[in-house]
């Protein structure tokens, strides 16, 4: 096939790099108002410290306000409120306009995405959503397994959200295995294909121990909901509990100003880079990122010759992945020179001494998309295994019985269902 038969979609289309800046953001941090263990002041001077010009804080089952606002602290998660009295209080008016205004920062302002929430609040299974942009979700406990009702929910009340730590849900940190079962992928495909205001999973967070297989598990949900009509984007975050989270990830996201209808548009357009100082796959078990990531400065897509070239400051090396495996190297990646290794998108990667930056993926439309379709999952299981697996779903819809199915089936497997 010829490199001009291909349609490159590319998610950086909107970007002007000449005018446009990038901004670092941070997008799901926690405070003392749910399971943090830093008061909101604290929380938001260690990323304006670290030079973060995004803030939205996503606490368990509480809409966030404002930094200066006070919080509806909820049931069983508020226990803050008894345990930490007197630091659980919003910032002080002043200081939150001197940061939002980068008073003593050069003007360099960091913003408040009000309206974020983590969802699914108390569910021990972690099927948790960040909501942003619409409200939803105050004091809503969530359902063990179900994703989709916190995303229906958000995009009815004209929200967007993304999934959380995928492979902490799957327990797939300890058994890769459970990656590649293209039936337990379902559900996360199902409301990604059904809910476009679901924009992308998290690919990276935190010290990314029980994550670490979420880019290869990113790369299955590419392969099968890219012929259907859908991409998905990466976001990288510290889901910050404690100071030693905190600068471990970001976004890199380019926008025309700071604001948050650009930022909403940006989650939506797929107009930023994950990173993240951590990647324990890819850079090792012991490496922690220090110094500047990569910086992306422009990125160009010549459809008619199928080339596509990133140009990149801090660059140590780009790789370029397509069905999860690493197939070019260099800044410039030729669909031509590697039609055999590719499948429905490309995308890339940037190492360097500050950690690893991945870019969103390019869809590859030859026409035939369809030829790239893996077929649904079917349910091949046995009778007993069926049962068995309805027997616990049943069980775990007390706090007990999740607590017995995480000991027995997610962490030491004594039972495989």
């Amino acid at each position: 096939m010829e490199p001009s038969d291909y349609k490159i979609k590319n998610p950086y289309q909107t970007v002007n790099w000449d005018t446009w800046r990038q901004y670092r953001a941070q997008l799901h941090a926690h405070t003392l108002y749910s399971d943090g263990e830093m008061s909101m002041t604290d929380v938001v001077e260690a990323y304006y410290a670290h030079g973060y010009d995004i803030l939205a804080v996503t606490d368990h089952g509480v809409v966030h306000t404002g930094w200066d606002r006070p919080h509806r602290m909820i049931p069983v998660i508020g226990f803050n409120r008894y345990l930490k009295r007197g630091l659980v209080h919003p910032m002080e008016e002043k200081r939150c306009a001197e940061i939002s205004a980068g008073a003593d920062r050069g003007g360099k302002g960091m913003l408040d995405v009000k309206s974020g929430i983590e969802l699914n609040a108390l569910t021990m299974r972690k099927n948790h959503v960040n909501g942003f942009f619409c409200g939803w979700g105050q004091n809503v406990l969530g359902k063990e397994e179900d994703y989709e009702t916190a995303i229906a929910q958000t995009e009815k009340a004209g929200g967007i959200s993304f999934i959380n730590h995928p492979g902490d849900f799957l327990a797939a940190g300890k058994d890769r295995a459970r990656i590649e079962d293209w039936s337990s992928l379902s559900v996360f495909t199902d409301p990604l294909l059904k809910h476009p205001s679901c924009v992308g999973i998290e690919v990276f967070n935190c010290r990314d121990v029980p994550t670490r297989h979420d880019r290869a598990l990113w790369d299955k949900l590419l392969m099968y909901c890219i012929p259907r009509g859908r991409n998905i984007w990466a976001f990288s975050n510290d889901d910050s509990h404690a100071p030693s989270h905190i600068g471990l990830t970001a976004e890199m996201i380019w926008m025309p100003d700071l604001s948050e209808g650009a930022l909403r548009k940006a989650m939506e357009n797929g107009t930023f880079f994950a990173c993240s100082r951590i990647a324990r796959e890819e850079l090792g078990e012991s490496f922690v990122g220090s110094g500047d990531y990569a910086v992306v400065r422009r990125i160009d897509v010549d459809e008619a010759n199928g080339v596509i070239a990133v140009s990149a400051e801090h660059c140590d090396a780009i790789e370029w992945i397509s069905n999860g495996i690493v197939i070019a190297s260099g800044p410039r990646f030729h669909l031509a020179e590697h039609e055999d290794d590719l499948g429905c998108y490309v995308r890339f990667r940037i190492r360097n001494a500050g950690g690893l930056l991945l870019s969103q993926p390019f869809i590859l439309d030859d026409g035939h998309l369809e030829r790239h379709l893996i077929p649904a999952p079917a349910d091949a299981r046995s009778f007993a295994k069926k049962l068995l697996s309805k027997t616990a779903a049943l069980c775990r819809k007390n706090l007990l019985g999740e607590l017995i199915y995480r000991a027995c089936v997610l962490e030491k497997r004594f039972i495989k269902l």
